[in-house]
């Protein structure tokens, strides 16, 4: 009996019951704007440069009733910047009411836009609310958001607390050097010297010479170059490094004082005195025997100048000898200080002592191998180190562009000389290479946004105008790359 071979039966399930079920979820888009806005920050110092430079435009604000507006809008957002450099001789061409409105600009830019408006809004008896506690806290560094009022409060009392000090230093000293008949002269140049010194804006009005010169030589003199020097180097390293250093002290024993601070507090402390070393030793190497600057001075007179001058070119912009008669590579060593500059959430410029340092930590342990970035016996957050080396990397190629486009506008000025400008603009630093007044005028606007971008930051600038970021939940598959 024959059997015919079974046929094959497959059984399916049908396609449309093993289809995944898709769920659309919509996302609510909600436009950022006004004051929850990150842009806020941005549209807040256009604001205030832009109210400067109506002001200074003003007949009242200069001596010849008549300024260009580039040059009022330079002169604006140099003094809310914090930078110093200008176009105008401040001394000679502003009047007692342009000088008070650069000062004013002045205190704005050294506390924040945010934190004065915040301080302003807390004053009247206001409420921050949530989204302006959350910018204001990014723009502080700060992250909990139930202290922000006292900080904002802190921050900016403190500030006027160091510059009513500092105005009562100068007078004496003025007074002293210029003789009491010249009061109302004294106690002007105190206060504008005292706001321009903490906030290392770099500003002199001055009528005895350019910027600091006159106070180079002589014992008087050079006291009043250290207490510059003091005030601009308490406004860089910022109110949170101060504040750590009073509340962590902590008596030990008898004999015994232990003194707890945070690793941000040590980075910027040690590396304020290992970039203030250096650029002290290399300027006083370098120019010791130039006549045209501290060649002629006596040797007390010659450590003073070149160590303010390297404390200066990190924060306050002061020069206190013609900076113009350098040697170019005492300029090009100046322009490596301008360009680290000061301390975070502090009224200098530059990348800051911490970005600087933490990129330096990152490639060294990549050059040595190691995979977790430790500095004083803690562990930082390596996307905190990734955002430092992107700071600098962003930095360093936005410098390059603008060196590459000045150079080509103004061919008649030497390359050094260029180079050091850019620098000391992007770092909101001020000292001049004597470039700034013979600008032309396409160059002073890519100045004036070098100093706003230099200001801002390039990373604050870059998330403010990429506005809030999406995570994505996905990653794609790896591919190897050849590098080096």
């Amino acid at each position: 009996m024959s059997s015919k071979p079974s046929k094959l039966i497959s059984l399916r399930t049908r396609d449309r019951a093993i289809e995944p079920v898709l769920i659309k979820n919509q996302d609510r888009k909600s436009s950022e704007r006004g004051t929850s806005s990150p842009l806020v920050v941005l549209y807040g110092f256009i604001a205030l440069i832009s109210l400067g430079t109506l002001f200074l435009m003003l007949p009242f604000s200069s001596v010849t009733g008549d300024i260009d507006l580039v040059d009022a809008l330079f002169t604006a957002t140099s003094a809310a910047t914090v930078t110093g450099l200008t176009v105008l001789d401040t001394p000679t061409i502003w009047s007692i009411w342009g000088q008070i409105i650069i000062a004013i600009l002045i205190v704005i830019g050294g506390v924040g836009f945010m934190t004065g408006a915040a301080f302003f809004l807390l004053a009247a008896g206001q409420s921050l609310g949530l989204q302006g506690r959350r910018l204001i806290g990014q723009n502080l560094g700060e992250e909990k958001m139930g202290s922000i009022g006292q900080i904002v409060v802190r921050v900016v009392l403190s500030a006027l607390l160091f510059q009513l000090i500092g105005f009562i230093i100068f007078f004496l000293l003025f007074s002293i050097k210029l003789g009491l008949e010249e009061m109302s002269q004294n106690i002007w140049y105190s206060i504008f010297h005292s706001i321009s010194s903490f906030n290392n804006a770099g500003f002199t009005i001055f009528h005895m010479g350019n910027s600091l010169e006159p106070f180079s030589r002589g014992y008087l003199n050079n006291i009043i170059l250290i207490v510059t020097a003091i005030m601009f180097f308490f406004g860089g390293i910022g109110y949170f490094v101060i504040s750590d250093l009073l509340s962590h002290r902590r008596v030990l024993g008898k004999r015994k004082i232990k003194i707890v601070l945070s690793l941000e507090t040590k980075l910027i402390l040690i590396g304020s005195f290992i970039l203030s070393s250096f650029g002290f030793l290399m300027i006083i190497i370098f120019e010791y025997s130039n006549p045209a600057t501290i060649g002629n001075m006596s040797f007390s007179e010659k450590i003073i100048n070149s160590l303010f001058t390297s404390m200066s070119t990190r924060t306050a912009g002061f020069n206190s000898f013609d900076f113009s008669a350098t040697y170019d590579y005492t300029k090009l060593l100046c322009a490596l200080l301008i360009f680290v500059g000061g301390a975070p959430a502090s009224t200098a410029g530059g990348i800051k002592i911490t970005t600087f340092l933490l990129s330096i930590f990152m490639i060294s342990n990549h050059i040595l191998g190691r995979e977790n970035i430790t500095a004083f016996g803690r562990e930082i957050p390596y996307e905190t180190a990734v955002r430092a080396l992107v700071i600098l990397v962003l930095s360093v190629l936005i410098i390059g562009f603008l060196i590459v486009v000045v150079s080509f506008i103004e061919k008649e000025y030497q390359f050094v000389n260029l180079t050091f400008e850019i620098f000391s603009a992007y770092g909101t630093n001020g000292m001049t290479a004597g470039v700034s007044p013979d600008l032309k005028l396409s160059s002073k606007i890519i100045f004036i946004i070098t100093m706003v971008i230099g200001r801002l930051g390039p990373m604050t600038l870059a998330l403010l105008l990429a506005g809030s970021q999406k995570k994505f939940e996905y990653r794609f598959f790896q591919e190897k790359v050849r590098i080096g």
